[in-house]
């Protein structure tokens, strides 16, 4: 059987403009000699819809537009995932089988993932009951939606249990072919440093399907035929991995993070999983990320603090890669603390890449705002509150551009908003400004530990000057100021974050896990440090709650997935 993957990016809340991609893809499936074609989870909704879901105007176009894609089908089934209102009031998450002009078969999601970023059971209800066979050109079709694969006990790796297993009762029943349409976000794995391992490191989602969709074929002796969605929609990013496992292990898939049709044959023989890297996947994740996030939110160019540092260095690269230089302007900020280097090496990456770069003088703003407590506080010395004030500066200043005629002439839209340059080691310590480097529409780097970004600098070749790699960070608000100086050197920091926030390892026993990572020096320094890092962890959760969001590319980022209450000790 040859059957069509459709590997979509989806609008969120846009049902008819979601049908027209299925119907576009369903005809050329069909003239390309699919015999049964196959769309993502939740495909004419989008995936996710979160509180959009309860509004009826929304759920009655989404049933409207459903039935439409079901009409216009012919002998060749189509297959795509929608939602209908369930008897409880909220809503059964549904694939449905179409042939013919009409809905001929339908299956619920059957086990509701309510863990990590996933709130399922809010807006869904589940199916205790097994699905029917479908049978077609002679094979007898098992129907499931996403998490189903994930609740084997042995092959699912889940933090949860769900006490039953969709695709063991589809195997038993009889099926000779399991259909799965997902849309699971994907994320690479926790952190280690490099040439090193530890038996309880998280793997990446890729490595997770390659165990599960090959292991599940494998255990039951059935073909499994895996339909996911790509892109991004606010912090989630989706790479597809579409593709059909089989029995003995082999695999046929498409390319990650592409939008189109992978045809699949169950008679065709397959190959072996390919191998994903986590610098590629990443820089291409995170271009994702921006280009969806500005379209889909209706912006057209990004401002940017551009510092001369790595983070902004690595933010413009990408940002000019999904936008176009046109699209992208960097702005220096110097004050009385900045480096001349700092300016050139920012204008020299500019030009390298195309795009615009301004120069504004922070320093008059803050001079103006240090002046003002000067006279109010007589004698008071320079300290953490002019640091902040800087930085403070300087975020004015950014989102001043935002709303500039001027700058709306030079990037050709007034459709414009700053994006945040931060990474998650600073994020994790709380080593920003509220209201200064703290803004921003969204946060591109803000789920990469400081090792990431470095990787990323070293991937992205000639888009960042090899000198800004070179030097030290600093965020340049005092003299002499550098990052590692004032919080931890990064290899020792971001081993204890990776460990304690992405691979979720428990802080009584990290002092042992960091063994696995560091040794030497190194493993002392960052031992001792344990409980300063800790505390900034803790204390700080109240500035992240004010962050952009970020793009979550790890198994755990700040945000959705990590609810930590304010007045928790």
């Amino acid at each position: 059987m040859k059957i069509a993957l459709l590997q979509l990016n989806p609008r969120l809340g846009d049902p008819e403009g979601n049908g027209r991609r299925i119907e576009l893809a369903y005809a050329e499936a069909v003239a390309g000699g699919a015999d049964l074609v196959l769309a993502p989870e939740l495909a004419v909704p989008g995936y996710p819809l979160e509180d959009r879901l309860w509004e009826a105007g929304v759920r009655r176009r989404i049933e409207a537009e459903s039935h439409r894609l079901a009409a216009l089908t012919g002998p060749v089934p189509l297959l795509f995932g929608t939602a209908r209102p369930a008897p409880t009031g909220r809503l059964w998450n549904e694939l449905w089988w179409c042939e013919g002009g009409s809905l001929r078969h339908c299956a619920h999601k059957r086990v509701l993932p309510s863990y990590d970023i996933f709130d399922e059971h809010r807006y869904f209800e589940p199916d205790p009951s097994p699905e029917p066979l479908v049978s077609y050109l002679g094979h007898r079709v098992g129907l499931s939606v996403c998490e189903d694969l994930w609740a084997d006990p042995q092959l699912g790796n889940l933090p949860v249990g769900y006490g039953v297993d969709p695709i063991a009762d589809l195997a038993e029943a009889g099926a000779t072919l399991i259909v799965n349409a997902s849309a699971s976000p994907t994320a690479l794995g926790s952190w280690l440093p490099p040439g090193r391992n530890a038996p309880w490191a998280i793997p990446s989602k890729d490595a997770q399907r390659q165990r599960l969709l090959p292991g599940l074929a494998q255990k039951h002796g059935i073909p499994i035929a895996f339909a996911s969605r790509v892109g991004a929609d606010s912090w989630l990013l989706f790479d597809g991995g579409s593709g059909l496992a089989f029995p003995d292990g082999r695999w046929q898939g498409g390319e990650l993070f592409h939008e189109g049709t992978i045809l699949v044959d169950t008679g065709a023989p397959g190959g072996t999983w390919p191998a994903v890297e986590d610098g590629p996947w990443l820089h291409r994740a995170l271009v994702t990320g921006i280009r969806d996030n500005a379209a889909k939110q209706g912006l057209q160019a990004v401002v940017l603090g551009l510092s001369g540092g790595i983070d902004s260095a690595v933010l413009a690269a990408l940002a000019v890669e999904a936008l176009g230089p046109d699209r992208v302007l960097g702005v220096t900020l110097p004050t009385r603390f900045s480096s001349a280097e700092s300016s050139t090496f920012a204008l020299g990456q500019a030009q390298r890449l195309g795009m615009g770069c301004l120069a504004l003088d922070a320093d008059a703003p803050f001079a103006g705002f240090a002046e003002a407590l000067a006279k109010a506080l007589p004698g008071r010395a320079f300290g953490l509150t002019d640091e902040n004030l800087q930085s403070r500066c300087r975020g004015s200043l950014l989102m001043a551009l935002t709303s500039e005629p001027e700058i709306h002439r030079r990037l050709g839209t007034d459709r414009v908003a700053v994006v945040n340059t931060g990474n998650k080691s600073e994020a994790a310590t709380g080593y920003f400004t509220l209201y200064g480097d703290g803004i921003g529409a969204f946060s591109p780097l803000g789920d990469c530990l400081k090792a990431r970004v470095y990787a990323l600098a070293h991937d992205l070749g000639e888009a960042v000057p090899r000198a800004v790699i070179d030097r030290p960070p600093t965020a340049e608000l005092r003299p002499g100021q550098t990052d590692e100086a004032s919080l931890l050197p990064y290899a020792q920091l971001d081993a204890i974050l990776g460990a304690v926030l992405e691979a979720q390892r428990p802080e009584e026993g990290l002092g042992e896990d960091l063994a696995l990572l560091l040794e030497g020096d190194t493993l002392a320094q960052a031992r001792a440090a344990l409980p300063r890092i800790l505390g900034l962890l803790r204390r700080t959760e109240f500035k992240r709650r004010q962050l952009p969001f970020a793009f979550k590319v790890s198994p755990k980022a700040f945000g959705a997935g990590r609810r930590i209450p304010l007045t928790a000790p």
